[in-house]
């Protein structure tokens, strides 16, 4: 069937892009502050660096498992319903982790916030149902772009608040926000045109998921402790590959699974899932890297504070509020598969190059890492373009969640495997001297090898993402879209 533009409505569509725009805004802005202040919640609650990566990966592991529930849900119930609950309930979570009083509480609450995660899966899938199709590529550009617009206002305005009167403030300044775009989602955005009522929710698939990353994260949390050949280590990862295997045996049976792995069939589907894992897991194990860095004390680290570490990222989040909108323009004109290996390439360069630099000085560090971030806001757009162009409308809440599932795979590992780095190799370094003892203060921190070794891994994930980008069949065509997706599901 034709795809015909005219039913579309245009000042809807506009409207719609600017409020979906606006919550990716709201949402980075919150997950942006918190990622200078890890320190600051280290210090607070005594836990190691390992143990505050459980801050990241909390929110992670408990959106990966969400997300499918909440696409299928979006598909049964209605996307904007379902995305309407949502907001109002990541708006209670960022209440509650504002007031935890111990660390246990506060990893429980972002546990909570992590439903925030399936926000985007339900926001894109409204973009693809009711915006024209010449439209959609820059609508989606757009909500990329504003992640870097959240992250721009999150590190000077969010790391400000946080050094002066506490990360808990900065929760408190977002709530009203939060509050303010579930009301326009609720009162001007229109519900989905396609529906599948007779679809179930697996949640047994979705505890046994959750089960076995849980245990993934924990070990990569603790075996810098236990160490890498304990008996409790090992267990640990035995425990996870059970439960991750009885996943993918126990679903491949199911006639409703919780990942319909039946997509993943698909070449485009497929490759853009495994594309956006391992694209999650570079991401988030270098920037949890690069903050820590820029917060150690020297020699090894930069001795930044939060405010600081916050000025001098914003750099990274305007190239991204940059590049996203324009890769969203591009991808019209030369494709989507040719845009992400171009973003891909561009990623890769600049990660090995910070690797390489990181030693040199802080300009350069921030100059190579401004670069490879623009190459990820490239990737990013062409990921979800090859995604929405190569699936049915009818099975679009559930494509798109399962694309953040893989991403958030790749990100709730990202950061244990940081601190797990962190933890291992280390360095000592000089605070002071005791008053009236003579005693040098010595200090154990993550050396500066530790960030090497994160920034080349967050490299050679990126140069996977370009090997999967060159397999991919482009979708951003002019032809009739219905013969579009008929094409690539017959392959």
């Amino acid at each position: 069937m034709l795809i015909n533009n005219a039913e579309y409505d245009l000042k809807y569509a506009y409207r719609a892009m600017v409020i979906l725009a606006s919550l990716a805004v709201i949402v980075m802005y919150i997950e942006g502050m918190l990622i200078p202040s890890l320190t600051e919640i280290e210090r607070e609650f005594g836990v190691t660096s390992s143990q505050v990566s459980w801050v990241l990966s909390s929110y992670l592991l408990s959106g990966t498992v969400l997300l499918p529930i909440v696409g299928r849900l979006g598909d049964i119930y209605g996307k904007k319903r379902v995305l309407s609950a949502v907001v109002i309930i990541y708006a209670v979570a960022v209440t509650l982790t504002s007031v935890s009083p111990s660390f246990t509480y506060l990893i429980a609450f972002r546990g909570i916030q992590g439903i925030g995660v399936t926000m985007f899966a339900l926001a894109f899938s409204l973009i693809r149902e009711e915006f024209p199709r010449e439209l959609i590529p820059r609508a989606q550009g757009l909500v990329s772009a504003a992640f870097g617009i959240g992250a721009a206002i999150a590190l000077p305005l969010g790391a400000y608040i946080s050094q002066y009167f506490g990360w808990r403030t900065t929760y408190h300044t977002a709530i009203p926000f939060v509050l303010l775009v579930a009301y326009l989602i609720v009162t001007r955005i229109k519900e989905s045109r396609y529906r599948n009522p007779s679809a179930k929710v697996d949640l047994p698939g979705a505890a046994v998921l959750g089960i076995g990353l849980g245990l993934v994260v924990y070990g990569l949390t603790e075996a810098p402790i236990w160490g890498w050949t304990n008996p409790n280590t090992i267990i640990t990862f035995l425990a996870a590959l059970i439960f991750i295997g009885a996943f993918i045996a126990v679903e491949r049976r199911r006639e409703q699974p919780l990942i319909n792995l039946s997509l993943l069939t698909r070449r485009n589907v497929l490759i853009a899932n495994l594309a956006a894992m391992v694209a999650g897991f570079g991401l988030f194990l270098f920037e949890q890297s690069l903050i820590i860095l820029l917060e150690e004390p020297k020699p090894v680290g930069f001795n930044l504070s939060i405010f600081d570490t916050g000025l001098y990222a914003i750099p990274m989040a305007v190239a991204q509020l940059i590049v996203a909108p324009v890769a969203g323009i591009l991808i019209t004109r030369i494709g989507a598969r040719r845009m992400l290996m171009t973003g891909a390439s561009i990623a890769a360069l600049f990660s090995l190059i910070t690797a390489a630099v990181a030693p040199l000085g802080l300009g350069a560090l921030i100059t190579s890492t401004t670069l490879a971030m623009a190459g990820v806001a490239a990737m990013n757009v062409s990921l979800i373009n090859i995604l929405v162009f190569s699936v049915e409308p009818q099975v679009m809440g559930v494509s798109t969640a399962m694309n953040s599932v893989f991403r958030n795979l790749g990100g709730t590992l990202g950061p244990a495997v940081a601190g797990s780095l962190e933890s291992t190799f280390t360095s000592l370094v000089l605070m002071g001297i005791l008053p009236g003892r003579n005693v040098p203060l010595l200090v154990t921190v993550p050396s500066m090898y530790a960030f090497q070794i994160g920034a080349v891994i967050s490299a050679l994930t990126v140069v996977t993402i370009g090997i999967l980008a060159y397999f991919s069949v482009e979708v951003i065509t002019w032809r009739n879209e219905s013969q579009t997706v008929a094409s690539l599901s017959q392959e």
